[in-house]
């Protein structure tokens, strides 16, 4: 570890001289203002071992050295630094705490995200010299895939591979980044909740689940529990299916009756719970979530669709999470010529997929996920989107 001390009339201005002499790694140990500026300590290959080996060390009285040991027997202490590192508990309390901080903080912040993204353009410009990398640059992008993951993908396909092996790879390559669920959930039974926002088609996902199951096994072993007592339609639209497929039905409009009704459901070998479609934003999300926590045997499984923005994705992500969800199951795959935007946020969010669905058919409509038939399906997707295109232009004309 090499520390350094720095002086400079401002924070701005120290903070420049690390970069420039330690780099973008260096790490702030201590700062504080002098006569005429800023004093910054500074260390590269930080290590927290040594610091605190190095603080008790300056923390121990001298040694006299014994009068019985000889001159050339006798090792002297390592000579001290010219700089002492501060006790760690007092680096990160000026780390978090010390005003002059916060604009180094900031500084670093948007430095890591301007260096991120030119070695992000200087990648791709490179990888662009190559026609056909270009080429699956510019294919990868016309399916939605985030540019990060793109880059990553086009950078496996050598130099020297013809378009069709390079396709190959693209597909073979975008597939093995997936993650998928090893299992089918509903394969063991058990307590599966359906969580999403408003709109994603959970209510008829889990119609889907339930029919895929009895056809498996038998409807009497299959009961549907909904908290959705919001909104009247999708309270009926569960009840026209539970008729439908010889299921029984039962509301739990809290966290008791939640509780009561997995209860009663106990010999059931598998029991749907249909939650209420709130926004991400929905002040009441947290507790219904928090229902699903507090029951150790609910697996929840996160419900998006295939054809939205990937920032409001993210979004859905980021709110949901509280409910640790198992993996997510990708809807409306029929209604998108982008599929790859939904499957870099799997990749990106380390989510596993279960399920995709495309279609309202009941239960044909819904598929167990395998990697390589999704990666496939980028393709088949966005062709089809094009063709729907060209067939409503030549309508209109």
């Amino acid at each position: 570890m090499k520390i350094k001390r720095f002086v400079a009339p401002d924070m701005r201005t120290a903070f420049n001289l690390v970069r420039e002499e330690q780099g973008p790694n260096a790490v702030i140990l201590s700062s504080r203002r002098i006569d005429g500026g800023i004093e910054l300590v500074a260390a590269t290959d930080y290590d927290e071992a040594l610091v605190q080996q190095a603080v008790r060390a300056a923390a121990r009285p001298a040694r006299a050295i014994p009068a019985s040991t000889p001159a050339s027997e006798y090792i002297p202490p390592p000579a001290p630094t010219s700089i002492e590192p501060a006790p760690s508990r007092e680096v990160r309390a000026l780390w978090t705490n010390d005003p002059n901080l916060t604009e180094v903080r900031r500084e670093m912040s948007a430095m890591r995200q301007v260096l991120e993204r030119e070695v992000g353009r200087f990648t791709e410009q490179r990888l662009k010299d190559t026609p056909v990398r270009a080429a699956a640059l510019e294919e990868l992008a016309e399916y939605g895939c985030e540019t990060a993951l793109a880059r990553s993908i086009v950078s496996c396909i050598p130099t020297d591979a013809d378009s069709r092996r390079a396709r190959g790879l693209l597909f073979a390559t975008l597939a093995k980044s997936l993650t998928v669920c090893e299992r089918e959930p509903i394969e063991n039974g058990g307590v599966i909740a359906l969580i999403g926002p408003t709109g994603v088609g959970k209510t008829t996902t889990l119609a889907k689940l339930a029919a895929r199951y009895a056809r498996l096994h038998s409807a009497r072993d299959v009961a549907i529990v909904t908290t959705d007592t919001y909104r009247v339609g999708a309270r009926e639209q569960l009840y026209t299916y539970g008729r439908l497929l010889g299921m029984p039905v039962i509301e739990a409009g809290n966290e008791i009756a939640l509780g009561e009704a997995l209860a009663r459901l106990a010999d059931y070998r598998l029991v749907l719970i249909d939650t209420a479609g709130l926004s991400q934003r929905d002040l009441a999300l947290a507790s219904q979530l928090a229902w699903l926590r507090k029951i150790p045997a609910v697996q929840s499984y996160l419900v998006i669709p295939a054809n939205a923005q990937p920032h409001d994705l993210d979004e859905v992500v980021h709110r949901f999470r509280a409910a640790a969800p198992k993996g997510v199951i990708l809807t409306k795959l029929d209604e998108t010529g982008r599929f790859a935007a939904a499957l870099s946020l799997t990749i990106r969010q380390r989510l596993p997929i279960a399920y995709v669905t495309d279609g309202q058919r009941v239960p044909e409509d819904i598929h167990r996920a395998e990697a390589h038939r999704l990666a496939l399906r980028v393709a088949d997707l966005h062709q089809a989107a094009r063709f729907e295109t060209t067939e409503d232009t030549h309508v209109a004309a």
